[in-house]
């Protein structure tokens, strides 16, 4: 099965994203110069979570009308945050319906999510955006977020790449594999049907 990559449209929309996302937290408080700060808006994916992982809250944000009294309690987001979020959702909402594969490189979200944004209309996943949403996708001080802002915005191009795919790829590996569980080996369980295959043969 063949996938459609990421392309320049896409990625240059990520890197407007993250570049509203490291304005909105604040170059003072990540301590990187402006150059920096534009290299590593340049990371292959968004430098904030949407959330994606949370079942319960996308199925109240975009459940029926009378689920959303359960939200009365969500937190409202600032005009500044309200525009990002609306402009990610918009993104990420006409990425997974052209290309879910691409959505979930560039979110990390799971395929239950895509789907679930895709399936619903524009103005419904814009509603969202009112409610605070967005968090720095690594947790603060965590050994990745490091090494991100550091190695991760470097003048070095290997050293930045390196960085910022390691990152991806955490983000892509972490997290979902504890939802399904262990799976058993399947192999380990084959052992007379194998015989009984390799004897006919």
């Amino acid at each position: 099965m063949e996938y459609e990559g990421l392309c320049r449209d896409d990625l240059d929309n990520v890197r407007a994203l993250n570049r509203v996302w490291l304005k909105l937290e604040g170059s003072a408080e990540l301590r990187l110069s402006a150059n920096r700060l534009e290299r590593l808006a340049a990371t292959p994916f968004l430098l904030f979570s949407f959330c994606e992982n949370d079942d319960a809250r996308w199925s109240c944000l975009l459940g029926e009308r009378g689920q959303r009294d359960m939200l009365k309690q969500e937190a409202v987001a600032s005009a500044e945050r309200r525009q990002l979020q609306a402009a990610g959702l918009g993104f990420l909402w006409e990425l997974a319906r052209r290309n879910p594969y691409v959505t979930r490189i560039v979110s990390g979200a799971p395929l239950h999510w895509c789907e679930q944004i895709a399936a619903s209309t524009l103005v419904r996943v814009l509603e969202c955006a009112r409610f605070s949403l967005i968090e720095s996708r690594f947790a603060d001080g965590s050994s990745l977020q490091r090494r991100l802002l550091g190695r991760g915005s470097a003048l070095q191009r290997e050293m930045r790449v390196f960085a910022q795919i390691c990152a991806l790829q955490s983000m892509l590996t972490s997290g979902q594999a504890a939802q399904y569980g262990r799976l058993p080996a399947a192999a380990c369980r084959m052992s007379k049907t194998g015989r009984q295959v390799a004897d006919e043969v």
